[in-house]
Formats: C-alpha cells, structure tokens, sequence
C-alpha cells in the first residue's frame, strides 16, 4: 500500500500532467524535502521540491522570474492550470528539470561571477508577490557591525594579559574597529537608499553547493528558499568568508579577483564599492571562528585552537592591509 507521503506526491505530480503509471518517484535527494522524478517512458529526470508554507511562495516565484528572463536556472514546470506550483497541506510543491553535472565543481571565480549576475539580473520592477517589504537603514547596518566589535572587545578581555592569544584578539579588535570607522564614512546611506529603491534581492544562502556547472558547462544557480529583499553585501559578505576562511588558501589571490570581478559585473553598485570594502575589512572569519569557541581562553592551552587563531589572524592582517591600499586607490579616483 503506497504510504500518505508518496499518495500526495503523486498527486502533486499528475497536477502537472504526470501521472503515476508514468512517473516514478526514485529517490529522495533531501528528507521530506526533494525528490528526484524519473518518467518511465522518456526517461526524462525532474526535481520536484517541498516549501513550508511560512517561508511563503517567494522563492518560487522568484525562480520562475529569473528563468523567464533568461538566467541560468534549472528550468521550472507550469502546472495544467498554468501555475508554478501545487500548494498541499501547508506547503508548496514545485517541479523543475534535473540538472545533469559536470564532473567539475565551478571555480570561485564562477561563484564570483554568479553571484555578480544574479544581483544584476534580479533588479525586477515590480515588487515579487505581496508588499513591499522595508529595508535596513544605516543605521541599523552600523548597530549590527558595531555589536560584533563589542563582542571581539569582550573576547579580547577575556584573554589572560600578555598571552599569544590576547595580542592576537586586541589585534583583530583594532582592524574591526577601524572597519567600523571606515563604514561610518563610507557612503552608506546612499548603498542602502539604492538597494531599496532598485528593489535588490539577496540569494540568502549562496554556498558552493548552490551554484552547479552542468554538464552542457552551463553554470546554473539553484535554491532560493532563503532569498529575501535586502542588501547585496550579506551575499556578497557571505562569499567573501567562503573564498577566504581556509587559511592555506593565497587570501589576495582571491580577493582581487572578487573585487575586480564582482563590480565589473554588477556596476549598478560599482559607485558603493567603498561601503563593500569597509565591511570586507572587518575580521569576519576570525570573528566567526572566535565566537564558536565556548570560552575563548582554553584556545591559550589548546594548540590546535590557538594555531588556527593565529592563522587566521595572520589571514586577516594580510586581508586588511591588501584591502586598505584597495581603497585608498580607490579614493584617488574619486
């Protein structure tokens, strides 16, 4: 006896013209979650996909915009009611092509590249289903970036006095407090008032797992349960932190390509590349590594802890200092 969940999925299924002597459902790519469709007589593959209904149908009709405009996404199936999705028992229901894979992984300057296009090409003019939802102002930007420097402060404190690991944490207080600084002067307002009225979108959660390189070598960006109205620097801060947090990677050798790459791009916030280097200045894979520790000063007599906080401190020092001459060159253009 077919079980409720496979009943339902079924049902979702012949919604959009697949029945079940047709179709079957041959694995589940995420619990309760994602599932791959297989048709039994085209052999053609699907990817249908489940979304709580508090997340609201945003990321859906988000999809289904992008790849109506022609953007790199898996392509997204109407319903025989010409709808993008079937909504059961408190969720939405979703089908979209499988994408075959390369047997390669995109490269970071892929990832950069794909994150640049995706803010470009989401600037749509209408708002994406009800409302229009409020966006940060500055100030609220300033707050969140001034209580991470406190919390470094209260870390930096909590280290034992002329130890290795308090000099290292009164050194990566000092570069958050001038990335604070830098902030403050950049032209912060102006970022946020453009994000706003451009109506920008973040992606919400752009990890190396959400961008795909097809076996057609396509590059095609998937997943947008997360994706919200907001500013373009949480993405962007996000793969910033992805690109540098292993220390054995060249840190410049991949931020000039960030930099260069992105905004070459996405010139619509080529004029607030200060306000990206400002934030990018700021320790944020020591501070995250930091934060985790439940009390940062056993990291004194842990080696391995210690020495991973050194490395990423000397990542830091090395990213601040690239960084700074960055934006100073940038000032001189300006």
């Amino acid at each position: 006896m077919a079980s409720k969940r496979s009943r339902l999925l079924f049902d979702v299924l012949n919604n959009y013209g697949l029945s079940q002597t047709e179709t079957d459902v041959i694995g589940e790519l995420k619990e309760e979650k994602v599932w791959l469709v297989q048709n039994k007589k085209t052999g053609q593959r699907y990817v249908l996909k489940r979304l709580n209904e508090e997340k609201t149908n945003f990321p859906i009709l988000l999809h289904s915009r992008l790849y109506e405009t022609g953007f790199h996404v898996p392509k997204i199936f109407h319903t025989k009611t010409n709808q993008y999705y079937v909504h059961r028992k408190n969720s939405y229901y979703y089908l979209m092509d499988y994408v075959s894979l390369s047997e390669t992984r995109p490269s970071f300057q892929q990832r950069i590249e794909g994150l640049a296009r995706f803010h470009a090409d989401s600037l749509f003019t209408e708002w994406i289903g009800t409302g229009s939802p409020s966006f940060p102002e500055p100030k609220e930007v300033l707050r969140a970036h001034r209580q991470k420097v406190a919390q470094l402060q209260e870390l930096a404190k909590t280290a034992a006095n002329r130890t290795a690991l308090s000099h290292i944490m009164k050194q990566m207080t000092r570069l958050a407090d001038q990335s604070y600084a830098l902030l403050e002067k950049s032209n912060l307002a102006g970022f946020c008032l453009e994000a706003a009225e451009r109506k920008a979108i973040c992606h919400g959660d752009y990890n190396s797992n959400n961008l795909l390189l097809a076996a057609n070598n396509n590059v095609v960006m998937i997943d947008f349960d997360r994706a919200y109205y907001g500013l373009p620097l949480d993405d962007f801060r996000f793969l910033l932190i992805s690109l540098t947090k292993n220390p054995k990677n060249n840190v410049i050798k991949r931020l000039q390509p960030l930099f260069e790459l992105y905004f070459s791009i996405c010139l619509t916030y080529a004029p607030y590349k200060s306000v990206y280097l400002a934030d990018a200045m700021f320790p944020h894979v020591f501070y995250n590594e930091a934060v985790s520790l439940e009390k940062p000063e056993r990291a004194a007599s842990n080696p391995s802890s210690l020495d991973l906080l050194t490395r990423l401190a000397e990542q830091e020092t090395k990213k601040f200092a690239f960084l700074s001459d960055l934006l100073k060159s940038e000032g001189s253009r300006t």
